[in-house]
């Protein structure tokens, strides 16, 4: 993997600025800097009268000579300058710590606890709380705290409503108050960014036929326990069945012996999921849907009791079986499946992670590209022991040499499920 202070990453970090530029304007981009501007400052419609206010009453004075005039406008630019220095003391010396949950729903409000420690001598007052996300498709509402006392702690809770899969960064905790007049809105930045995961939903995929069972693919549990498979003999344990007791060889060593058993083996379904560009101008969000499918047929999977193994082209999930429903095994499949971009096309400047990781993804896209223009086939990882394959692709990919199925699930071009059908493959193995 190249060192991030790659070409590549200039570039995305010019591409990035532009973007950001494009999205903020240039005086508000400008304005996120701390080193050019600690404190950020929006006037408010309040602020603007008394501000044109302070100018009539200037210009009054200048061309009239009235002692009282001057008397009003020295009043005003006080109250202005009061409220300026009265703001800057409730921003300082605050200490924010975050409680998150990492993982998002997506469509679903997610409540940001976030602790505010005023650690100075004077009270804090009428303060906002919140991240700053510059990303579309986010809606976010700060947290309020109306008054903290001097070394005392308080709560704000935020909501924040993703409406995209993916990882998701905010660009750090800011705090404002309008505090004491409403003149102002001052903002103070702390740039610690924040990292979520907004996972894909998981849609509704009903499998016609039980699948594995009836195809050999199975796996061996290789632990004792309940089941039907010879394990070996052991000394007898309190608790142990009777009818688990081997009469004939515990008789003659003069103890009980006990038969162990292995516990009873389970159905394995690897779902590999081709996430190829759908069209030319394929973009992270475009796999969303598809995802959803993907999520759904590992959950119809799940339920039926198979133990299940996601195949990506940017990674895997071991094989899992969820016996009691609790849905954790699901959760590590959805983890990977809001990480996709598509495989064959370079992730788009903006794709909200790290630059090293960023810069390795790229170059592996890249790299497909080019491999699978001179021929060369998709690489999956290698399954050991018999399981039965879930292919799933778009439709509009279907040119492409996947490796072998048992099951092909097509994709419409918009991610929606189209068709699921079954291939007869011979051979007991993969």
């Amino acid at each position: 993997m190249a060192h991030p202070s790659s070409p590549l990453i200039a570039l995305r970090r010019q591409a990035m600025q532009r973007i950001r530029r494009k999205r903020l304007g240039f005086w508000r981009s400008l304005g996120r800097s701390n080193r050019l501007f600690p404190r950020k400052l929006v006037v408010t419609r309040e602020g603007k009268w008394i501000i044109g206010i302070a100018l009539l009453l200037g210009a009054g004075a200048v061309n009239t000579g009235n002692n009282l005039l001057y008397l009003v406008l020295s009043l005003v630019i006080s109250v202005i300058s009061v409220s300026g220095l009265l703001s800057e003391w409730a921003l300082r010396d605050l200490v924010l710590t975050r409680h998150y949950p990492r993982l998002l729903e997506p469509s679903d409000v997610s409540r940001l606890r976030i602790e505010v420690k005023n650690d100075k001598n004077r009270a804090a007052l009428h303060m906002e709380v919140g991240e700053l996300v510059d990303q579309p498709g986010v809606e976010f509402r700060p947290g309020y705290l109306l008054h903290l006392q001097p070394r005392e702690t308080g709560q704000a809770i935020a909501l924040l409503r993703p409406s995209q899969r993916g990882p998701l960064r905010t660009v750090g905790l800011q705090i404002t108050t309008a505090y004491p007049f409403g003149f102002a809105r001052k903002t103070r930045l702390f740039e610690d960014p924040a990292e979520f995961l907004v996972l894909p939903p998981v849609a509704d995929v009903y499998l016609p036929w039980r699948g594995a069972a009836q195809r050999g693919a199975w796996h061996s549990s290789q632990q004792a326990g309940p089941g039907d498979t010879f394990r070996g003999l052991r000394d007898a344990r309190p608790g142990d069945p009777l009818r688990d007791i081997h009469w004939k060889l515990s008789a003659r060593r003069d103890r009980l012996i006990a038969r162990e058993w292995e516990a009873e083996s389970s159905r394995v379904a690897v779902v590999r999921f081709a996430h190829l560009s759908p069209h030319t101008l394929a973009m992270p969000q475009d796999l969303d849907k598809a995802c959803a499918v993907v999520a759904g047929l590992c959950a119809s999977l799940l339920r039926a009791g198979v133990a299940v193994a996601l195949h990506t082209l940017q990674g895997q999930v071991a094989a899992q079986t969820d016996p009691g429903l609790t849905g954790d095994s699901l959760t590590q499949f959805r983890e990977l499946l809001a990480q996709l971009v598509p495989a064959d096309r370079v992730p788009p400047a903006d794709w909200p992670v790290e630059d090293a990781p960023w810069l390795a993804l790229a170059e592996q896209c890249a790299a497909r590209a080019t491999g699978m223009q001179a021929g060369e086939a998709l690489q999956w990882p290698v399954i050991s022991g018999p399981a039965e394959i879930f292919v799933v692709t778009f439709a509009s990919r279907a040119e492409v040499p996947l490796g072998p199925a048992d099951v092909a699930v097509t994709l419409a071009d918009d991610g929606s499920l189209q068709s699921i059908r079954h291939i007869a493959r011979h051979g007991g193995g993969v």
